[in-house]
This record gives structure tokens, sequence and C-alpha cells, in this order.
């Protein structure tokens, strides 16, 4: 999302007094008496001093940056829990700690070594450099493009999963000239190497087997203490995972999970590889579900297949993937890894492997715990700062939310494969993420948003949601895009807003008031172009055209000077929560 420029320091310049002009060329000029040096000290001294500018040291700087990061205790009810659940839960937060030395290295290969000189330091400013590199997870800055704030060094386009040398061209030429190492290189679960003058394929089965050995064994235990049947299998089939680096099983056993305890853990997206889009991150969300409130929510997964048909795109567009999709309500009670760092994911659609889905559907999974905190203390602010006064009263706390659900729901809509769907649920095509690489991710976030407003519409309209529901979920949409656009356009959910802002701006949908910079908008016109948006990503994923896809971020996926004085008005609400989980011993300073 885009950076984040707020304006923490202002300097007052304060302009020195003039007297009103009264020479004229035709008045004689009186010459001033002649002072000695006495009279001028004294003259000095009962001047105005103007104002000394404050620099703020560097310091202060990151100290202001960590505190756009609100400290937010997650709570969660587990009195009901039987012993045996609570006594799992607890070795499923023991295995989802270990996903976060493996995101660290995969982030980038230097962070270990990095931390280890920061925590050395005792100064003033090496402590808040520890921290600030605690929340962005690395010495550069998420919000602001990956700006260095604790090295020197430029952030590697390529995480920590390809050699820093190693360039996209030189990758595809590898792979080109040595088909046989396609599938190693090319795999969502390799890191790559440079061994002398050659590249290999190293399976994150030994280059993370420090951990995954012991999470392996946490699930394991975890395995053994609960009474729940299908988490018991899905534990078992996901550490055998760790050990085999072969997801297809545990995924599909996941999808099959029928628990109040639950944990979603492995290597799933593909934010870091800012390089190819191919390698996954792990990560971890350990939760307790809310049957009855996901049971209440399950009636939308039935219109998935009828969503797909009425999607603004041609029919030989439109797929057909599985439609199972289950929906859980749960309340976070520990996270780790890639779902732990600067933003906190409030929900997610997994797993990402086609074929599952094909097969299963997606599990759409909202943390609600998560999503109440975070209407309250940054959305609803958000949007009164940005939308004019009489929008406001639209903003809902429920529009967010289906707003979350549906975005998930509208990550398994719309093209999967290039050209269409694979037979037989096999991935016999070019997956679309492959397709298009890096630019995947933030096209895909883009997609799920304003799918996402385009399906919501859709249930209102098929009288599945009040009517009266209409207004608020256009506008909350809106005024959310720049809740997310402060993520800052390094990562994909902020570049995403970005391009649905400004496309929203060039179609006329809404316009800035040139007093307060507000904004003001055309209801009927912003419906639209969520239509004419949804139709061209689509498209372009349809096609797997990459330089396509590279032409509309790079035209739209930007934050223009009129967002950025949008975004700098927002200077003093939280760009995002700094979660501590009480359940896991977890105590942060408010």
């Amino acid at each position: 999302m885009p950076p984040v420029r707020s304006t923490i320091f202002v300097a007052l310049a304060l302009a020195a007094c003039q007297n009103p002009d009264v020479s004229k060329s035709d008045r004689p000029v009186a010459k001033a008496p002649a002072k000695d040096a006495e009279d001028e000290a004294e003259a000095a001294k009962a001047a105005p001093k103007k104002p000394e500018v404050k620099v703020p040291t560097q310091a202060e700087l990151l100290r202001a940056k960590i505190d756009q990061f609100v400290t937010s205790p997650l709570k969660t009810d587990v009195s009901a829990l039987p012993p045996a659940e609570k006594a799992a839960l607890d070795k499923l937060i023991e295995a989802a700690r270990l996903m976060d030395p493996i995101f660290d290295r995969q982030t980038w290969a230097g962070n270990p070594a990095l931390r280890a000189e920061l925590e050395k330091d005792t100064s003033e400013l090496g402590v808040i450099k520890l921290d600030y590199f605690t929340v962005m997870r690395g010495p550069w800055d998420r919000q602001e493009h990956y700006a260095p704030f604790a090295t020197t060094l430029a952030h590697p386009p390529g995480a920590g999963f390809y050699p820093e040398d190693l360039g996209a061209d030189a990758f595809k030429k590898w792979v080109a000239d040595h088909p046989e190492d396609k599938a190693a290189f090319e795999s969502l679960t390799t890191v790559i190497a440079r061994v002398g003058d050659k590249l290999e394929a190293r399976p994150y089965s030994a280059e993370y087997g420090e951990w995954l050995g012991p999470a392996a064994k946490a699930l394991e235990d975890a395995a053994k203490l609960t009474k729940n049947r299908s988490l018991t299998k899905f534990l078992r089939s996901r550490a055998q995972a760790f050990r085999t680096d072969d997801y297809y099983q545990s995924d599909k056993d996941w999808m099959d999970l029928d628990s109040v305890v639950e944990i979603t853990i492995g290597p799933y997206e593909t934010y870091e590889d800012e390089l190819l889009g191919l390698k996954a991150s792990f990560e971890a969300f350990v939760t307790v579900s809310d049957p009855k409130a996901s049971a209440a929510l399950a009636k939308y997964k039935k219109y998935l297949p009828e969503m797909e048909q009425h999607l603004p795109i041609p029919d030989e567009v439109k797929t057909r993937r599985g439609s199972e999709s289950p929906i859980r309500v749960v309340d976070l009670v520990f996270s780790a890894g890639d779902a732990r760092k600067s933003v906190q994911t409030i929900a997610f659609n997994l797993p990402n492997d086609e074929r599952v889905r094909a097969e299963k559907g997606a599990k759409k999974v909202l943390l609600r715990n998560l999503i109440e905190t975070k209407f309250e203390a940054i959305m609803r602010p958000i949007g009164n700062e940005v939308l004019h006064a009489d929008h406001v009263a639209s903003l809902s706390g429920e529009a967010f939310f289906l707003q979350v659900l549906f975005h998930e729901l509208s990550h398994s809509l719309g093209p999967a494969f290039v050209g269409g769907e694979a037979k037989d649920g096999k991935a016999d095509k070019v997956d679309v993420r492959v397709a298009l690489g890096a630019s995947y991710s933030p096209l895909e976030e883009a997609k799920a948003d304003v799918m996402g407003a385009y399906n919501v519409l859709y249930m209102i309209e098929k009288g599945e949601l009040a009517a009266e529901l209409k207004d608020k979920v256009l506008l909350s949409y809106f005024a959310g895009l720049f809740r997310s656009a402060r993520f800052g356009v390094a990562e994909a959910h902020g570049r995403g807003a970005a391009l649905q802002l400004n496309r929203f701006l060039a179609a006329g949908a809404v316009t800035p008031e040139s007093a307060s910079g507000k904004f003001k908008v055309d209801l009927a016109k912003l419906e639209a172009a969520i239509g004419d948006l949804v139709r061209d990503i689509c498209l372009v994923q349809h096609s797997g055209d990459k330089a396509a896809a590279d032409k509309l971020l790079d035209e739209h996926g930007k934050i223009t000077p009129l967002l950025q004085a949008a975004l700098d008005r927002l200077g003093t609400i939280p760009v995002d929560i700094r979660p501590s989980y009480p359940l896991a011993g977890e105590i942060l300073p408010q």
C-alpha cells in the first residue's frame, strides 16, 4: 500500500511582520539617525526572536513511526473448551512460534545476524531501531516502499529466496537452459541457491528443517491430545508435509476440518517474493471458531457458482471451481510468520493450490476479534477524515465485515488458469499466478476487493441482504481503500488499493473538495466503475499477459499527489495494530 508520509513534525515558519509600504518615489526619504553600538545591542535584545526550528532526531522519527502501530491485546474466551482441547491449543501455539525464525530468514537471509547486532546496541536509537525492526520484520520500512532504516543495503526483491545478485531474467534463462530443473525451480517450496557457477533448488524441508522438525513434533503432540478426529487427521498430515514438502493431502484435510480449535500453518502466500512471485512464506494462525456465527454465513457459499456467472466478463473467462468453500468466523489466539508483519491480516482465503481449489474450493476465515478492533481503532476514524460530511453517517461496521467476507469469497472467483480452467482439476495449464509473476499479488488483491464489493451489491439485489445497506457498502468500501493504501505500495493490498482509488478518480466516481480535500462520491458512477474494473482485471488475468498487468499497475497502482495529500491528513490515526496475545503469554506495554 502507498507509503505513509504523515506530517509527524511540523515546522511553523513565522513570517516577519511587515509595515505597510508608504514610501513613494515622489516623497523624500528621511535618513535614519546613526546608532552607536550600544543602541544597536539594545535594539537587538528588544527585537522579537524568530523561533528555532527543531529538527527531529532519527530516534524521534522512528519512535513516531512505531507509534503508528497501536498496541492491542487480542482476547479470546476459551473457558468453554475441554481440558484436552486447551492442552492441544498450547501445543499449536508452540508449533506456530517456530514459523517466526523461518519467516525471518525468508524475508532476508541477513535478518538473524542483524538482529543480534541491534540487540547489542543499548543506546536510545539502538533500542528504537530494534523495536521498529521487530514491527517491520527486517531493516526496511514496509510503509515506505522498503526504505532502509537499520541498514545501508537496498532491499533485495527476491527477499531470502534467491541469491541477492540473481535477476528475474537470469532465473528464467537458467530454467530455459535446464528444463529438468523447471519444476523444482518454480516450486512454491524451494529456495534457490548458488553453488559455484551453478544454481540449485533446495527444498524447504531441508533448508528450514531445524524448525520444521520441532514444529512437526508439536503438531503430532497436539494430535494426540485433541479429541477431534478431523483436527487429528490434519495435524498428522501437515506434520508429514513439513518433512516431505508435499502439502496437497494436508491442504485437503485442512479444508475438511470441523473443530472449535483450529490452526492454519504452512507456506502459503507469495507476497514477499517480489522478484518472481513464486516462493511461499511460512505463517500460522491459531484460532478458536464460533460455529453459530459461521453457520449464519454459510448461506453465501451456495451462491458462489451464481456469483461467477454474474460477473461482468465473457463466458469463456468464467470458471467452475469447487464450491464447498466453508466459511469460518473465528477469534485469533496467536499468529506468527508472514501473518505477523507490519500489517495484520484480518481474514484469509486458503489454500492457494489450484488443484485443491478445483476439488474443494477454498476456506474463508474471518478473524472476528481483529476485524472489530481495526474498525473502531482505524477504519471509522479514516472514514470520518476522507469522506464528505454528507457520507460519514453511512460508515458501517456491518458493511466493513461484509466487505471482508466477500473479499475472501471473491478470491475463489474469476480466472485461475491462463486461457481457462484446467481439465479434470489438474493443473495442465499455466496458473495465473505463475504467468503474471510479481504482478499477480497486487492485481489479485485489487480483484478480490472490487469483486467483493460487486458481489455484496449482487446479494443486495438478490434480497439476501437489506436494501438499506447499499449506500453503506459503497461508502464503507471506498473509505476502506484508504486504510489499505496506507500499508504502502510495496505491499500487495496497498498497491491494489491505489489501483482502485485511481481508477475511480479517473472515472469521475469520486471527486475531492477543493477546500477540505475530502471526497464526494457519486454512488451510481462508483457502482458502474466497480463493474468496469472487475471486468478489466479478470481479462488481464485470463490472458496471462504480464505486460498488460504491469501497465495497469504502473498507470494506476501508485500514490499520486492527490492521494498523498489525503493520506497525510490521516497522520494521527494508527496505520495498523500491534497485537499481543494474552493466551500465549504475551503482554505488551500499552
